[in-house]
This record gives C-alpha cells, structure tokens and sequence, in this order.
C-alpha cells in the first residue's frame, strides 16, 4: 500500500509540475515525432555555420538528433519547464553528445546573434514574439527552420510536409 501512494504522489507532483509550466509558458512540453524530426533534418543545410539553438528544446527528441547530425558545431537547447529538461538532459547523458548544451532559462532572454541555425516548435504567440528577437539578433543568412508555426508576415523560403498524421508543415 505504501508503495502505491508513493507512486501516486509522484505522478500527481509531476502532472502537477507540468501543467504549471503549461500554464505558465501557454503551451505544454510535446516531443517531436520520427516523421517529423526527420522532416526537420532533411531542412537543414549542410554547410551552416554559427550555433545551433534550439529554442523550446522539450525532452530533447529533436536537440540530441541536432548534436549528431552536427558534431563539430555548438548545439544549444533552451527548456524551462522543470521536467522535460531534466529527462533531455538525462537522454544526452545516455546519448554522449558533447557538443550539445542543455539549459533550463527562457530564450526569450538570451542573445542569439552567433546562429546559424535556429529550430524551433512554438505556438504562434511565441513564433511573433521571437519574430522581433530574430530581426533584432539574427545575422542575414541565419536558417530558421520552423514546425508547424509560421512567423506570421515572413515567407518561407522552402517548405517540407511531414508524413505524420497532421500532415505538418516544416
């Protein structure tokens, strides 16, 4: 029996933390799936130079892919919500990627300009609040590649459809 409440009071600390941090944040930790995960690599150039940012970074499905796909540049995730850092980061510890930095801070208050790559996967808020950031911070050339979200009043320069049941747009 004890066990049991145990367990109990665990999971309901850790829907507790993450429905906080939903609400705090307005959209809840979902990790990227294979399709599209894969549909965000094959965007991204080979011969990008600067460091990479993840902003938004989650459990870390798609940072860890990010780091391997590009092991001699600086990988950077930002996470704030509590517990899908900490699973990210325990994953890079399995996963050996040393060039990837996992950091539990807010993106919206760190300075980007040295990226040369820029991924994320927000909700349209956040997509026109980074909107400015990338125009005030980002040098020309600087590939951002977006799931799902659009910066509203940007084109995309390309656009990929992952085979997922949405259908989403990368």
């Amino acid at each position: 029996m004890t066990i049991e409440l145990v367990t109990l009071a665990v999971v309901l600390v850790v829907i507790a933390v993450v429905f906080a941090y939903t609400m705090k944040t307005g959209i809840s930790p979902v990790p990227t799936s294979p399709r599209v995960k894969r549909a965000v690599l094959k965007s991204v150039p080979d011969d990008m130079h600067g460091t990479v940012y993840e902003l938004g970074s989650g459990w870390g499905t798609l940072a860890i892919p990010l780091a391997k796909r590009f092991p001699d540049r600086v990988v950077v995730g930002y996470e704030i919500s509590p517990l899908p850092w900490a699973f990210s980061r325990l994953w890079q510890a399995i996963a050996g990627v040393p060039n990837l930095s996992l950091r539990r801070t807010d993106f919206r208050n760190v300075y980007i300009a040295d990226a040369g790559l820029v991924v994320c996967y927000l909700f349209p808020s956040a997509m026109e609040a980074l909107r400015l950031k990338f125009e005030a911070e980002l040098r020309p050339g600087t590939v951002i590649v977006s799931n799902f979200f659009a910066i509203r009043g940007w084109e995309a320069e390309s656009e990929r459809t992952a085979e997922d049941l949405y259908a989403s747009k990368v």
